[in-house]
């Protein structure tokens, strides 16, 4: 089964799932591509790293940037299959023989008419900064999934794993979903949990999720492949939907005893 990513070009939070897939499924699927658009798409850097500067305060934002600094610098470096630790999903890629492009926007015609011609069976969303469009979800013969850190229809929208820990979750659901035309709101797929630890940061949760999230996906395209899918529709009179956190519901989250990193 011909599988291809879309998702961003983020070291710190991305790559955990990509490392665990790889690592773990390489030989049981065939991965065409992973197509890597810019860190949160199209989103102005400078208001990006405002946002993330009010959330981590500043020792964790000088911790975040000292470890994208690393990542971006080892990186580059060649590594094997075996190695203990990737720093990119172009390294990563790289040691597994796994074609990665950096893209810009997979919505672009360009970008579409490519991916007709490379004849997908499963095109997979790990963090996609771009609502996908129909042209593009029409391309793969078994559809489009998408993976989103929480119990959907709750936590619709941005930084799901955020918005758990601050209404005092006591797991961090996940689900993966079928692709349509509006966000979130295909047919389920798989829905799990994890246990939230005690005293997790919002940084470290993140992490554990993604690479959880790995093994869920292994088992839904396993579903696909097989013709086995059960589809699970969603109450979406029951969903909620979250942005970004403002200043206030930031001060709020670390008033509650809640720590970014």
């Amino acid at each position: 089964m011909r599988i291809e990513f879309l998702t961003q070009d983020d070291p710190l939070y991305v790559l955990p799932f990509f490392d665990e897939f790889i690592r773990t499924y390489m030989r049981e699927f065939e991965i065409v591509q992973i197509a890597a658009s810019p860190t949160m798409g199209k989103r102005p850097r400078i208001q990006l790293f405002k946002e993330l500067a009010e959330l981590y305060g500043g020792a964790g934002m000088t911790r975040l940037v000292a470890r994208l600094g690393i990542s971006r610098c080892l990186g580059l470096l060649p590594k094997h299959s075996d190695a203990r630790r990737f720093y990119s999903l172009g390294q990563l890629c790289r040691a597994y023989g796994i074609s990665h492009v950096q893209i810009s926007n997979p919505n672009a015609t360009e970008f579409v008419e490519s991916a007709k011609r490379r004849a997908l069976d499963v095109l997979v969303s790990v963090a996609c900064p771009y609502i996908l469009k129909e042209s593009l979800l029409r391309t793969a013969s078994r559809g489009a999934i998408n993976i989103h850190h929480a119990p959907l229809p709750r936590y619709k929208g941005m930084m799901p794993t955020f918005w758990q820990l601050f209404h005092g979750e006591k797991s961090a659901g996940l689900t993966i979903h079928q692709m349509v035309a509006k966000v979130d709101e295909g047919d389920a797929l798989y829905q799990g949990e994890l246990a939230i630890e005690s005293g997790e940061s919002l940084d470290h949760l993140i992490q554990r999720t993604k690479r959880h999230g790995a093994h869920c996906m292994a088992q839904v395209l396993r579903q696909i492949r097989d013709d086995r899918v059960s589809r699970i529709p969603m109450d979406h009179t029951k969903g909620s939907y979250f942005t970004f956190p403002t200043s206030a519901e930031i001060r709020e989250f670390r008033r509650r005893g809640l720590r970014a990193i």
